[in-house]
């Protein structure tokens, strides 16, 4: 083996076991060759870096030389050529005097330069070329960038120095040098930089002065500096606002390029620039331009004093999916100005003057202002509420335009919707920039005209001065052809500017329309049919049921099922991804279905709403045959049978779904006759409704009205809210719980209740995750629950300012809660000091009854159904509006078809023509109405016939042949709906035990 250190004769001797290959020895050979080639290439680097550094010293010992003649020959030109000559050597100088070693040479040229030219000034010699004068500033423009660069601190001084220089160089403007760069770059320093108040003022007046109509991006992106809020001196603010007001409006577009925060800055700093004055057109061009592109909301930064209702907003804004900004308290103050009277009552009046030329640009401030700040909405809707005419004016706007004549047109041929390709139509002879003026209009008008339903009473609702009957009727065709069409081109959203939120208040202004409608009754039934669309109720049935599997499916597979009762895991999901795609018209039917229910027929929702109970029903049959069925078992006594039934069943939540097996206990201790195939299970759900829902029994957790329907016991909040008797009154919301749970058996097990609750109440079970119909109680629900409150309130209206300051209200409300008087604050902390004028009674109006209908409701509500919704999913009961679901609890009828009833009977040991048949038929047509409501329950133990006819009973209702006797009375099994009817043959016989024992109430034990 051979090596390389010249000793070639010598033997390597290896004393190890490792044999060197030849592949070791060539590897070896390579590395070593490798690494004598890297020493060779650091050796030439170390050499050429000698050379540029020795080269690098000299250059800056000849540019230290060249400076300091420079320096020297400062105000020693004697002619317009040296003169020249000495500004273009600043321009050389300037490509080394940034560096973090150069900032005193960069310091000393900049102060040098803006000497020079001061003294130039004064002197009054020579001018500065247009070329020159553009590379200056060219030049100017790159120290600033490099200065932003190296930052603060060690470039403070720097800045300043620029920023003075730069003010002395741009006194006199020569020619149209391109300034964007150099504003940009100021905005930076202004950021970075800590600078005095003269300084900030400078910069102000030299951005101002360098503003031309070709650098507005650059200038509108430094006015949103946030710096300016905080820092910039009020000296300098007369120059930026009046430069703002210069800007034409189509170079303002070019705000949409900012980021969100900068566009809430730039709004904030110019409410700020702007100051106190009166609102002029240029600043309405400024905030329309900045509020068009905005799509978020803002909220102040929580504090201590932070409202519930400002936190509501903003979860109701985070649960919409709007993008949320956060600001400063002091910047939200600012913003608040939008919603000022003046601002308000200035714009409207721009609004409605169709003379004036941003009538449309106050739509697009209008709109935004509406979600902006949602805790300051009802403000800006009660402003435009009290200026007369504006929602006449608004409607007008609407339907003279021209979108609104061809959608008419369409309505006008037959349509109920538009397909996409018909709205393309539509489009196509129209600016996009109309297009976009109609659907903000028409969205700000629905915002308004939503708020307008909600505080106003059913006697003005439709008065001359807002929108008259005919013209809300008109309206509601074109409302109605719209929420369709959003239903049915969810693929072409983006043909429509801010499409979800301009969906989602139509969908709400319709239902408020529709429940206005229940009330009044100023539309027919027909007019909720949909003529050009065809609703095949076993397709659409079985897509829910697919969706409905699919939705069991993934609760299954999830652990997460909090939430309130078992809402998530008992509704059906419009937009689930599943196994079985559906086509687009199916998904839009059942959108439909849930947020505009109305438009389906009341009986084809009942057989939804069964079918979904049975869906959900069969998840708890055991998938073993041999497995017995799980049912809840329980000894109730009839002397403590709300107690017993409260201690058997409060706690077991959604397994109350399961059959009951229940065993009465008369008073005297002896076991109740029969076996609870059903018929127990019903008389033991109606008699704790009997008890639970009794207003004068010893429980009071409900309360009656006037006309005996049925609301929770408002005491219970108001002993709450002040500690009183607080064990006691938990104890109430328990039972309260557990009544909820009641009334949803009932529902699923198709029991029919003699009960009936206030529409007030039961528009709270339809609202509760209702994104579209989830709408509070108005003063119009008032009626339901004092109507004499309701009548003093309505009073007001109609009352002078003289009036109102006679009966010296303000914004608080007494109450006698434990014999105490106490005095509620309805807008605290200052409600005591608000006095009830005519500028605000509207709002007196709405807070108290929101204080009656939903505050003193709220706790009771929430607990009643947390129990409803562990048994009934809150998406089926919003199928169905107050009415229809009063109707769902306790049938629809005010008495029994006898006809209907007839044609569904099954015979056993009977024919339909034999005598004791035709006297016992002949029987029930002389009863009274509450005489066969007694006899239903007597064998079905439900007092009403069945919501959807006889024909859906199941089993059928039977007529058995209890053989020749007499004496004996008709006795029935409950269960299979069964009476057992001995043959009578003598109709006064049969009249008198029929009677006997219907009314006799003897339970089980005539079975």
């Amino acid at each position: 083996m051979l090596n390389f250190t010249g000793q070639t004769k010598k033997r390597v001797v290896n004393l190890g076991n490792k044999k060197n290959a030849n592949a070791n020895y060539l590897e070896r050979t390579r590395l070593q060759r490798e690494q004598r080639e890297l020493h060779r290439k650091e050796e030439k680097a170390c050499i050429l870096l000698q050379s540029y550094i020795r080269r690098y010293l000299s250059l800056l010992r000849w540019n230290d030389s060249i400076q300091g003649d420079w320096v020297k020959e400062c105000g020693s030109w004697s002619s317009e050529e040296e003169w020249v000559r000495w500004l273009m050597a600043f321009v050389n100088l300037c490509k080394t005097a940034v560096t973090r070693a150069r900032l005193d040479a960069n310091l000393e040229i900049t102060s040098t330069l803006g000497r020079g030219i001061e003294g130039n000034r004064r002197s009054g010699k020579f001018g500065i070329p247009a070329r020159v004068y553009a590379r200056l500033v060219s030049s100017m423009t790159v120290l600033a960038r490099d200065l932003n660069k190296i930052g603060a601190p060690r470039g403070e001084k720097n800045v300043e120095e620029l920023v003075s220089c730069l003010h002395k160089l741009v006194s006199d403007r020569v020619g149209d040098a391109d300034y964007s760069g150099v504003i940009a770059e100021l905005g930076v320093c202004l950021s970075k930089f800590e600078l005095d108040s003269e300084r900030s003022r400078q910069v102000l007046q030299l951005v101002s002065h360098l503003y031309s109509s070709q650098c507005a991006p650059e200038f509108l992106e430094f006015v949103s500096n946030p710096k300016i809020f905080e820092i910039a001196p009020e000296d300098g603010y007369c120059e930026l606002l009046a430069v703002l007001k210069r800007i034409p409006y189509e170079r303002l577009s070019s705000v949409s390029e900012l980021s969100d925060q900068r566009k809430v800055s730039l709004l904030a700093n110019f409410m700020k620039i702007r100051g106190d004055a009166d609102f002029t057109a240029e600043d309405y061009n400024i905030i329309a331009s900045i509020l068009a592109t905005v799509t978020f909301t803002v909220y102040d930064v929580p504090s201590n004093d932070t409202s519930a209702s400002d936190i509501e907003d903003l979860e109701t804004s985070k649960t919409a999916k709007r993008k949320y900004i956060p600001v400063q308290p002091e910047v939200m103050n600012e913003l608040k100005k939008l919603y000022s009277s003046s601002f308000i009552k200035s714009a409207v009046k721009h609004f409605t003057d169709n003379n004036s030329s941003i009538s449309g640009l106050v739509l697009y401030i209008f709109a935004t202002l509406t979600y902006f700040i949602p805790s300051y909405k009802s403000k800006l809707c009660m402003l435009i509420t009290i200026t007369p005419g504006s929602y006449g004016w608004l409607y007008d706007q609407l339907k003279n335009d021209q979108v609104y004549k061809l959608i008419e047109a369409k309505i006008d041929e037959g349509y109920d919707f538009l397909r996409s390709h018909e709205l393309s139509n539509i489009y196509s002879s129209i600016t996009d920039s109309s297009i976009s003026r109609f659907w903000k209009a028409l969205y700000t008008f629905q915002e308004f005209y939503s708020y307008w339903l909600i505080v106003s009473n059913d006697f003005e609702s439709f008065s001359d001065d807002k929108l008259s009957l005919d013209k809300v009727t008109h309206y509601l065709k074109f409302l109605k052809c719209i929420c369709l069409t959003f239903a049915f081109n969810k693929e072409n959203e983006n043909s429509i500017p801010d499409f979800e939120k301009l969906k989602d208040i139509s969908i709400s202004l319709l239902n408020q329309l529709y429940a206005k409608n229940l009330r009044l009754k100023f539309l027919s039934d027909e007019f909720w049919k949909i003529n050009t669309l065809k609703f095949n109720l076993d397709t659409v049935l079985q897509l829910i049921v697919d969706e409905e599997e699919r939705r069991i499916e993934m609760a299954y597979d999830s652990s997460d099922n909090e939430g309130l009762g078992n809402s998530s895991r008992s509704g059906f999901n419009f937009q689930s991804n599943g196994r079985k795609k559906s086509n687009n018209d199916a998904q839009s039917k059942l959108e439909i279905l849930k947020k505009m229910p109305f438009f389906i027929p009341f009986e084809d929702r009942v057989k939804v709403f069964q079918a979904l109970i049975q869906i959900d029903r069969e998840r708890y049959v055991p998938n073993n045959i041999f497995q017995t069925p799980m049912r809840l078992s329980a000894d109730i006594r009839r002397e403590s049978l709300f107690e017993d039934a409260f201690n058997n069943f409060h706690k077991c939540g959604s397994d109350f779904k399961f059959p009951l097996n229940v065993t009465l206990f008369n008073e005297q201790g002896g076991q109740e006759a029969g076996i609870d195939g059903g018929g127990i299970t019903k008389e033991f759900l109606t008699s704790v409704v009997f008890e639970g829902f009794d207003p004068y029994d010893k429980y009071k957790f409900f309360k009656e009205n006037e006309s005996h329907q049925l609301y929770p016991n408002d005491d219970i909040q108001k002993k709450l809210s002040h500690n009183i008797d607080v064990e006691e009154q938990r104890m109430n919301l328990l039972y309260i719980q557990f009544l909820g749970s009641v009334i949803g058996k009932c529902l699923y097990e198709n029991v029919l209740i003699d009960i009936s609750f206030a529409p007030f109440f039961l528009n709270k079970w339809v609202s509760h995750n209702g994104v579209y119909r989830g709408m509070k109680n108005s003063i119009n629900d008032l009626s339901y629950l004092d109507e004499q409150l309701f009548n003093n309130l309505i009073k007001l209206t109609n009352m002078s300012d003289e009036e109102l300051k006679a009966l010296d209200l303000n914004f608080t409300i007494d109450e006698i809660i434990g014999g105490k008087k106490y005095t509620e604050d309805l807008m605290p902390p200052n409600g005591e000091q608000i006095q009830v004028a005519s500028n605000n009674r509207l709002n007196y109006i709405h807070q108290i009854s929101n204080y009656k209908l939903n505050k003193l409701m709220y706790v009771q509500t929430k607990y009643f159904l947390s129990g409803l919704y562990e048994i009934i999913s809150s998406n089926w009961l919003s199928m169905f509006d107050s009415y229809e679901l009063q109707m769902l609890i306790s049938g629809g009828e005010s008495d029994v078809n006898i006809q209907d009833w007839k044609q569904n009977v099954e015979y056993g040991g009977y024919f339909d023509d034999d005598i004791t048949i035709i006297y016992f038929w002949e029987v029930i047509c002389e009863m009274s109405a509450e005489e066969r409501f007694k006899l239903l329950k007597f064998v079905t133990s439900v007092s009403r016939a069945p919501l959807l006819g006889f024909s859906s009973l199941y089993p059928k209702f039977g007529i058995r042949n209890a053989g020749r006797y007499l004496d004996r009375l008709p006795t029935a099994s409950t269960c299979v709906n069964l009476l057992k009817l001995p043959d009578y043959q003598d109709k006064e016989v049969m009249r008198s035990k029929l009677l006997y024992a219907i009314n006799t109430e003897a339970r089980f034990e005539l079975s």
